[in-house]
């Protein structure tokens, strides 16, 4: 059976678990706890070195694979399972899944790395900063109680979302392109993979997107994508990251 290895407040790890359910193929899921260096470990780290979640152990066919990075195992589980809705054959819409995966550490996952990796370090470490520090130099949003730090973080919010609805929603003239980052019918692994950075913003700090009308585009996407089966199954440990969060507020 396929082995999951992660961890549900990860953000890439939700992608997998979500592309492995709406397709209903078994997998054991492996709790990972990279905060607490579990990934760091040398047992981890013999069988996946980058030391990353998630990670995936394939024991069919023979020999077991072990395989990390969100984007390699979402293109490599289409590959192997032949789930060509997910990932398409074409060549062109296959070359645009490609541009956002390649792109993605620039993109949606900023939202994490620059707004909620800095919320996680303030509501479990305790940090807190004085009102009005706002964004470090490098450009990370720090959050405390301060009102004027929650407009900054606000602000990169805003940056971080219309960056990436500019490159991958709509076209130059600011048209819709289509319903999903890869013009068709149907979703691709690039949703899945951008989703989870995007909605949690939302869902633990209870920032909504409608603050900016501009984000209208990115608002329709959102609701699209949040109506795929398993949607709550997979984000059920960032809602209650949630209302831990808003009670630290």
């Amino acid at each position: 059976m396929l082995k999951l290895y992660g961890h549900y407040a990860s953000q890439p790890t939700r992608s997998v678990a979500w592309l492995l359910k709406m397709k209903k193929t078994p997998f054991e899921f492996v709790t990972v706890n990279p905060t607490s260096g579990e990934a760091r470990t040398p047992e981890y780290r013999k069988k996946f070195p980058l030391g990353l979640i998630p990670a995936i152990e394939d024991s069919e066919p023979t020999p077991p694979f072990a395989l990390s990075e969100a984007s390699a195992i979402l293109m490599y589980l289409c590959e192997k399972n032949g789930w060509d809705d997910f990932y398409p054959t074409a060549i062109r819409r296959r070359a645009k899944v490609h541009e956002y995966l390649s792109h993605h550490n620039e993109s949606t996952r900023m939202m994490t790395r620059k707004v909620i990796f800095p919320t996680m370090k303030w509501m479990f470490a305790g940090e807190t900063r004085g009102a009005g520090s706002g964004a470090s130099a490098s450009g990370v949003a720090h959050l405390s109680h301060g009102s004027r730090d929650i407009e900054n973080v606000k602000t990169t919010i805003r940056d971080v979302a219309k960056r990436f609805q500019h490159k991958f929603l709509v076209h130059e003239n600011g048209a819709t392109s289509s319903n999903y980052i890869v013009e068709g019918d149907t979703p691709t692994i690039a949703d899945l993979l951008a989703y989870p950075d995007i909605a949690q913003i939302p869902m633990i700090m209870g920032i909504d997107y409608s603050e900016w009308p501009e984000l209208e585009p990115l608002r329709l996407w959102m609701g699209r994508i949040s109506e795929l089966p398993y949607h709550d199954d997979v984000h059920r440990t960032v809602y209650k990251i949630g209302n831990m969060y808003k009670s630290k507020l």
